[in-house]
């Protein structure tokens, strides 16, 4: 949105405008930029004048200044509605910060007994002496060859 400065600045720049303007000439130079101004271009250089839109007339005038205050009292009013609309806000802002719960503050500590957790008894796993086998007497294997069948103990010879 342009501020109400602008419109007053247009709005003088308007009315003070001379009523007979020097005519406006544009042309292109060798380099081809484009100028306008008020003064003939040097040389034979070809020019055409710019034909300027006539002065704003009373009623115009009129409208515009009758523009720039309208905007100027909704500028006013949105203003005011935002300065309101903090002010609410701050406010909502405070009392929700003294609806807060205040912490508790304790002056004299109480002593409040707490139970005791005792954790379960674990039994310890009784210690049995380590299990050895019995030893058995083995043939006698140096006597008899690998492939020879093994002697029967039962038969007697």
């Amino acid at each position: 949105m342009i501020s109400t400065y602008i419109y007053s600045l247009l709005l003088a720049a308007l009315v003070c405008q001379p009523a007979s303007a020097d005519p406006i000439y544009k042309w292109v130079d060798s380099t081809g930029q484009v100028t306008y101004s008020s003064t003939p271009p040097p040389g034979r250089v070809k020019a055409e004048k710019v034909a300027l839109p006539p002065p704003p007339s009373e009623e115009e005038i009129r409208q515009a200044k009758d523009r720039v205050k309208r905007i100027e009292e909704q500028a006013r009013e949105m203003e005011s509605q935002r300065l309101e609309q903090e002010a609410r806000e701050a406010e909502e802002a405070r009392l929700r910060k003294e609806q807060q719960p205040q912490p508790l503050v304790i002056e004299k500590p109480v002593y409040v007994p707490q139970p005791i957790y005792y954790p379960p008894a674990i039994r310890p796993k009784p210690i049995r002496p380590p299990h050895k086998p019995h030893p058995r007497p083995l043939p006698d294997s140096s006597k008899r060859s690998p492939g020879e069948p093994q002697p029967d103990s039962k038969i007697a010879p």
